[in-house]
């Protein structure tokens, strides 16, 4: 709304809009108490909120993580989480004017990773040869899935993730990697299993770029059940993006 010189009066509309701007309540958010998911699970979260005015309301949220949406008519959150751990989600309401905020503490319980599910590199059960909290080996990438992958691979180092196998059979193995050398790492990764058994190796090919991710694949032959698989690095000069099997 344009201002007014001192000498001019308002309309009757702009009067009104002023009055209702004046007297608008701000809807109010319940809280909501701490959540438990399960990792690769589905969790629904009911936001419920009032308004003094009957104004319709909106809800919304920024910086989401994957796996979580909110219905900005219903209020309704949608958790299916990836990565193990805590979530610390923020979502506000609005009804146009004003709004509130309510904070969600999500407690993601660690699940095998179902076959067709991809597993983000970083969602890691154990690992050896980096330090955790030290050179930053899970870098942030925004060519990566989910923004990040783990980089600075040496000999020696292995990651370790955690699979949920319904039915015993041989499956297909997708690694996503990245290899800024210039050359091809032949035999740079070998699958191992929870007894340490080589089940298969990878050759990481030159894909042009530390930011240029490639799909990369194996055939494994896996029990059915709970179970660890470990990605050991033969030899290192990659990033690696995400795993997934089919």
């Amino acid at each position: 709304m344009q201002a007014l010189d001192s000498g001019h009066e308002l309309s009757a509309g702009h009067a009104g809009e002023l009055r209702q701007a004046q007297h608008n309540h701000a809807p109010v958010l319940r809280e909501v108490p701490d959540v438990v998911a399960d990792q690769y699970a589905n969790t629904d979260v009911q936001l419920a909120a009032s308004d003094r005015d009957g104004d319709r309301l909106a809800y919304y949220a920024v910086d989401l993580p994957s796996g979580v949406s909110v219905d900005a008519r219903s209020g309704l959150v949608s958790i299916r989480p990836t990565v193990a751990g805590l979530l610390n989600l923020r979502f506000r309401v609005t009804d146009g004017a004003a709004h509130d905020e309510v904070s969600i503490r999500v407690t993601v319980r660690p699940r095998g990773t179902p076959v067709g599910e991809r597993t983000e590199a970083e969602s890691y059960v154990a690992q050896h040869g980096w330090t955790e909290g030290g050179a930053n080996f899970i870098e942030s990438n925004p060519a990566a899935s989910g923004g990040k992958n783990v980089g600075w691979t040496a000999a020696g180092n292995w990651l370790q993730y955690r699979l949920d196998i319904t039915n015993a059979g041989t499956y297909g193995l997708e690694l996503r990697v990245a290899n800024g050398t210039g050359a091809v790492a032949p035999d740079a990764i070998s699958i191992r299993d929870n007894s340490g058994a080589v089940l298969a190796k990878l050759s990481i090919p030159d894909t042009g770029g530390w930011s240029t991710y490639q799909s990369i694949h194996t055939q494994l032959t896996l029990p059915a059940g709970d179970q660890l698989l470990t990605i050991y690095c033969e030899s290192g000069g990659f990033n690696l993006d995400y795993l997934r099997l089919t």
